[in-house]
Formats: C-alpha cells, sequence, structure tokens
C-alpha cells in the first residue's frame, strides 16, 4: 500500500495539472486579498480580522475542491484504459481504491495548507492588523477561522471519500461529477424539503438527517464557535460518510467489470 501512495504522489508530482490548479487558486487568492487592500485605500480600512473571517462563508469551496482533487489524481482512468491495466498487473482492487482515496486527501489537505497560509500571511502583510470597531480583532478572528477549519476538514475528507466512491462507480469524469454535486449539494436539500412536506415522525426524521450533512452541518459550524460537542459531531459526521462512501465504492468496484 505504501509503495503504490508513493506512486501516486509521484504522478502527482509530475503533472502540470497539479501545479496549475495551485497557481490558479493562489492567484484567485491574492486578487481576493487585493480587493481589501484597494478597499482600504479608498474607503474605511478592512482591517486583518474582518478580511480573514470571510474565510468560514466559503465553506462550499472546500466540497468543490474536492472534484478538483478527485480528477486530477484519478486523471480519467476509465477513459484512458490505464486502470485495466493496474488490475492486469494483479494490484488488488482494495489497494487501488484506497491508494487513490489517500493520495485525493493527501493532496487536499496539502492544498489547503497553502492556501490558508498564503492568503491569511497575505492579509497580514497587507492589511491593518487593526481597524474601527465593528470588525473581529486578529486574535478572535484567527480562533473563529482555526475552529471551522477544525471542524471543516473532517467534513471535506468526507466529501472527498464520497468523490471517490463516485470516480470508481461511474465511468466519465463528467457523470460521476454531477452524481457527487448530486449527493454533497442537492441531496440534503431534497430530503430538508420532503421532512417540511410530510407531517409526522417520518418527517421529523428526515429533518434530523438532513442536519447530519456535511454541507448543512459545517454552515452551522460558524455559530457556535468553541463547542466541543458540536466539533466532536463534526468528526463523528465526516468518519461516518468517509467509511459508508469507501464500504459502498469497494464493493461497487470488486462488482464492476472494467474494459
Amino acid at each position: 500500500m505504501l509503495n503504490y501512495i508513493r506512486a501516486e504522489v509521484y504522478k502527482l508530482l509530475r503533472r502540470p495539472y497539479t501545479y496549475i490548479t495551485l497557481a490558479a487558486l493562489l492567484a484567485l487568492e491574492a486578487l481576493f486579498a487585493s480587493m481589501f487592500a484597494f478597499h482600504n485605500s479608498h474607503s474605511m480600512p478592512t482591517p486583518f480580522g474582518g478580511a480573514i473571517i470571510s474565510i468560514v462563508e466559503m465553506g462550499a469551496i472546500g466540497f468543490c475542491m474536492c472534484l478538483l482533487t478527485g480528477d486530477i489524481v484519478f486523471a480519467g482512468q476509465y477513459k484512458n484504459s490505464t486502470l485495466k491495466n493496474e488490475v492486469s498487473f494483479g494490484l488488488s482492487r482494495t489497494r487501488i481504491y484506497l491508494g487513490k482515496l489517500l493520495a485525493q486527501t493527501l493532496l487536499s489537505l496539502v492544498y489547503l495548507a497553502i492556501m490558508m497560509v498564503f492568503f491569511i500571511g497575505l492579509c497580514a502583510v497587507c492589511l491593518p492588523m487593526e481597524g474601527p470597531a465593528g470588525f473581529y480583532s486578529s486574535g478572535d478572528a484567527l480562533i473563529i477561522v482555526g475552529y471551522f477549519l477544525a471542524a471543516g476538514i473532517p467534513l471535506w475528507i468526507g466529501g472527498q471519500a464520497a468523490m471517490c466512491m463516485c470516480l470508481f462507480l461511474v465511468n466519465g469524469e463528467m457523470a460521476s461529477s454531477f452524481l457527487y454535486v448530486g449527493i454533497v449539494f442537492v441531496l440534503d436539500t431534497v430530503i430538508e424539503l420532503a421532512g417540511l412536506l410530510i407531517e409526522g415522525g417520518f418527517g421529523n426524521l428526515l429533518l434530523k438527517i438532513q442536519q447530519h450533512f456535511p454541507a448543512p452541518l459545517l454552515d452551522g459550524a460558524k455559530e457556535v464557535v468553541g463547542d466541543p460537542v458540536y466539533l466532536g459531531q463534526a468528526w463523528l459526521v465526516g468518519a461516518f460518510w468517509v467509511i459508508v462512501c469507501t464500504a459502498i465504492g469497494l464493493y461497487g468496484f470488486h462488482k464492476k467489470e472494467i474494459k
């Protein structure tokens, strides 16, 4: 398994796609930070805390990143018939699946670390550390962002497991991406709507289930900063999604005929 992961990491380091994606993301972050700097020079200044607190409003981007990292690692293996070659070579399907899932997760975490350090560091250099009343102080903003990231990481990893499942079960990058978007961004809304329309205990059950989807749970993290129970719930939900999606993906991949 370790050798397979090393091989996947080696391929990632050799692909221009990996670096082009990161460069584009950092460029977008730099543009976003420059908007605060431009605003500061022409109007009431936005301090460091007021800028970085915007991170908590962008949790959905973490789930969107799973689409990119999944595509980078999986690299259209059904279309290019490279997955069939790996299986024919004698590698177990479990090793292939888990190796790619771990490679995707590792790439996502590296991207997250680089992007957070870059954006927070850029804001620290370009923006005043303290500002007018009404903005979060630098210390408070860092605490809020830190809690949000601590709650978000397991949920984003759960999303990564869902993306890996879709990539292995569905032939075609576009189809697997649509399935992933449906699971992560649409399914919870459908369940919530059904819960509101159905009266009685079953409707209430659906509403409770909807609250344990990754996206709604992450959205609520910014309202309960410092709550260890909510943080633990986020980690449990993230672990649940990883286990369930991995089990479904492995089962389907073992049953799937690779052409």
